[in-house]
């Protein structure tokens, strides 16, 4: 594949991101800051964001699981739930809609008690996180092969 073809199939790519509701206009305003000086400031973005989140969904199914023995022992603290305000932002940084919709169920969820729910949430953000992932694993290998734009094409 030449490199004009492989630049247009990372802007598909790309663009079907947007489509299928996995990011927003966040996505395009990190794209923005990259400078001829980092080319793929945006890889590096996305990888200390999959290099984190895994420890984020460890710590609320932690607190899924802590919440649940509470509640079973009728001795339950108000304490404040992992920090899932953090989270989210963290999430929003990027734009990743599918993953923060779940988060948000998960926040409500959590809030009110239902932890029967709140496990299947979990299991959903699980999933659209791994999907995510083996999504922008697979464009940033396109990416690289197909070296740095001439100038980031922005659609929202």
């Amino acid at each position: 594949m030449d490199i004009k073809a492989l630049h247009l199939k990372v802007q598909e790519m790309r663009q079907s991101f947007f489509d299928e509701g996995y990011l927003d206009c966040q996505y395009t305003q990190i794209e923005a800051l990259e400078k001829d000086s980092t080319p793929y400031f945006i890889v590096e973005i996305i990888t200390l964001y999959f290099r984190d989140s895994p420890n984020v969904i460890a710590a609320l199914e932690h607190e899924l699981c802590t919440t649940a023995r509470s509640r079973a022992q009728l001795y339950v603290k108000e304490r404040e739930p992992v920090e899932l305000t953090k989270i989210t932002k963290c999430i929003n940084r990027i734009g990743a809609i599918k993953v923060n919709s779940e988060l948000e169920k998960a926040n409500a969820l959590l809030k009110s008690g239902n932890i029967k729910e709140m496990r299947a949430v979990v299991r959903d953000i699980k999933r659209e996180h791994s999907e995510l992932r083996a999504k922008f694993e697979t464009y940033f290998q396109l990416m690289r092969q197909a070296g740095p734009t001439e100038q980031a094409v922005n659609s929202s």
